[in-house]
């Protein structure tokens, strides 16, 4: 036998090969129990990440991050907090604790004050940065970078604290229990993400890491130290030289933060102005609203209706209630709400809470119309007659939700424009007439007012979503389009010589008068009322991906009323299953009776 043949005889002998397999082995169980696969794992869906843009926009109700480790004994730390920490659950792969009364905004800051406790526990420097994010980011000098890691193990070894190991794209390559984080000293990152997963009872609601505190490692620019360098893009830029980074206070949420100069002065951009919320609501099975409207009815010479059918036609599916806690949960920034109504309340609402008032169709028609109205562009048409109102204020109807966590900069630029929102659905190019819907008869009549005052054809109608309206705007076309809008408030019922004022027309005017502009928005619309759109509403539920969504019912659909109801009846506490503050009884409308529900900025 040759020696080649004699050497691979000895390479391929069986304790050799049992050896090496051994080896192997050995290497792949020690990759598992320290969490280096899991970060090679991370790694990719991290660039998949990047690419596809997932960061910052996963549902609310998303599972837990892939790179989420399992190994390296943290199944066995879970066990051990589900045993002693009272409440936890496992849901979505992560340990939750229970959401029972708390707003996204509410575990935003809940997670700040993880981060900042652990770090003036420690003793580590840190500021609070802003950026265009909902979730807090607190910037630490790298050389702590170690010492923030080891805080944070330290401060919630005992608790379901997550941590996420992030990198230079600020994705997350690791996200372990605070208590495995010691095992991680070594891993590079440009920072780290803290948060507590909390989830609702019906565990439809899930707030997890897009609501987490993310802790960013500055350091002196290479190039000139001079400069300091942010691993993310801020308010102000991601390079800030050093004689600009002086102390400042940060109040936020009830607690003082220290933050720099850069980041507490008014910033171009920022909408500093208070918007208010109206809502124009009825209860069509009110008996005493009924005789009134059948009181009208009969001295226009028409048909009465009957209780049933009033019903039917106003089925009250407690929409407004859901609008409301679509408000507190997700635009906390909304100042006041005014409920304009007929001498109506909602039983649930609680109206002593000084963010909210029931206003009379009286109070804002004064001598002006015909009362009692039951036409809704009457109503519209006065809503700048609130006593009160800010300047600035979104006009929802009450089958629309707000769906996610915004700001006021998706409604208002900082120089008091409103924006608006254009719908690809086309007004008819045809003149009004009796033929037409009410609501396009009026979108027609708008049309020719824009035409005669500007000189240019309006050819689309807009999303339904939350309408941003200038009092000051409405005020003018009052004055202005004086004789249309006094018809339009006159109609008790809806008539093709209305104009569709809030909806439609302050928009166009305010644009040609340069106070209202284009915007962009993700808008949902399901009618209820028809079977093929019920595969919509599992999507928005599971993947919550609009910023509103309008929930409408046309009367001529394929769904039983009965169904209808169930089908809402089901929805909507499942998106919205934190009751507001604004609803009698509530917990959060306690906490804040009794002054431990912070206020806006949070």
């Amino acid at each position: 036998m040759g020696a080649a043949a004699l050497g691979s005889v000895e390479r391929f002998a069986p304790a050799v090969v049992t050896a090496r397999w051994e080896h192997v082995f050995s290497e792949l169980v020690a990759a598992r129990d320290s969490g280096r696969r899991d970060i090679a794992k991370a790694e990719r869906q991290a660039m998949h990440d990047l690419v596809s843009g997932a960061d910052g926009g996963v549902p609310a109700a998303s599972p837990a991050p892939a790179s989420t480790v399992r190994g390296g004994g943290a199944q066995a730390l879970e066990a051990r907090l589900l045993k002693s920490v009272r409440g936890l659950v496992r849901d979505g792969g992560q340990l939750c604790r229970p959401l029972e009364w708390e707003s996204p905004w509410d575990i935003v800051q809940a997670n700040l004050a993880l981060a900042a406790d652990a770090l003036e526990s420690a003793g580590v420097p840190y500021f609070v940065v802003r950026d265009s994010l909902v979730r807090h980011t607190v910037a630490v000098h790298a050389t702590y970078r170690e010492a923030v890691l080891k805080a944070l193990a330290g401060a919630y070894a005992d608790q379901a604290v997550y941590v996420s190991v992030l990198n230079e794209n600020q994705n997350a390559v690791a996200t372990v229990l605070a208590g495995m984080l010691e095992n991680y000293l070594d891993t590079p990152g440009s920072g780290v993400r803290v948060y507590q997963s909390a989830v609702s009872r019906s565990r439809t609601l899930r707030l997890g890491a897009v609501y987490g505190c993310t802790i960013s490692f500055w350091d002196e620019d290479p190039e000139d130290p001079a400069f300091f360098l942010s691993p993310t893009r801020t308010s102000v830029g991601t390079r800030l030289p050093q004689q600009s980074m002086v102390r400042s206070p940060m109040p936020l949420a009830g607690r003082t933060y220290p933050s720099i100069t850069p980041f507490t002065r008014p910033l171009h951009g920022d909408v500093n102005f208070p918007v208010d919320a109206v809502y124009t609501w009825v209860d069509g099975s009110d008996v005493h609203w009924l005789d009134r409207k059948n009181t009208v009815l009969a001295g226009l010479g028409l048909q009465t209706e009957d209780a049933a059918t009033s019903a039917a036609r106003f089925r009250d599916r407690d929409e407004l209630r859901y609008s409301l806690r679509s408000i507190d949960m997700y635009a906390p920034w909304i100042r006041n709400i005014y409920l304009v109504t007929d001498q109506q309340v909602p039983s649930w609402l609680d109206t002593s809470h000084p963010r909210v008032r029931v206003v009379d169709h009286r109070e804002i028609f004064g001598r002006r119309g015909a009362l009692p109205t039951y036409n809704s562009h009457a109503i519209e048409s006065q809503l700048h007659h609130i006593e009160g109102l800010a300047e600035h204020f979104l006009y929802f109807n009450d089958d629309v939700f707000v769906g996610r966590t915004l700001q006021p900069g998706m409604f208002f630029h900082s120089n008091g424009q409103a924006k608006h929102f254009m719908s690809p659905t086309a007004v008819p190019m045809a003149p009004a007439s009796y033929a037409d819907e009410f609501n396009i008869s009026a979108a027609k009549n708008n049309r020719a007012l824009i035409e005669a005052t500007f000189g240019q054809v309006l050819a689309h109608s807009f999303l339904h979503a939350p309408h941003p309206l200038r009092r000051s705007v409405l005020e003018e076309m009052e004055g202005y389009y004086q004789e249309a809008m006094a018809t339009t408030a006159a109609n008790q019922l809806r008539s093709h010589s209305d104009l569709s004022v809030a909806s439609s027309l302050h928009h166009y005017y305010g644009f040609h008068t340069l106070r209202s502009v284009p915007g962009s928005i993700s808008c949902g619309f399901v009618n209820v009322g028809l079977s093929d759109h019920k595969s919509r509403l599992n999507r928005i539920l599971t993947a919550r991906p609009h910023d509103v969504f309008c929930l409408n019912d046309f009367h001529d659909g394929d769904v039983p009323e009965e169904e209808q109801d169930a089908i809402l009846t089901a929805f909507l506490p499942s998106y919205f299953p934190i009751a507001s503050q604004f609803e009698t009884g509530s917990e959060r409308n306690q906490r804040r009776r009794a002054g431990y529900l912070p206020g806006w900025p949070l």
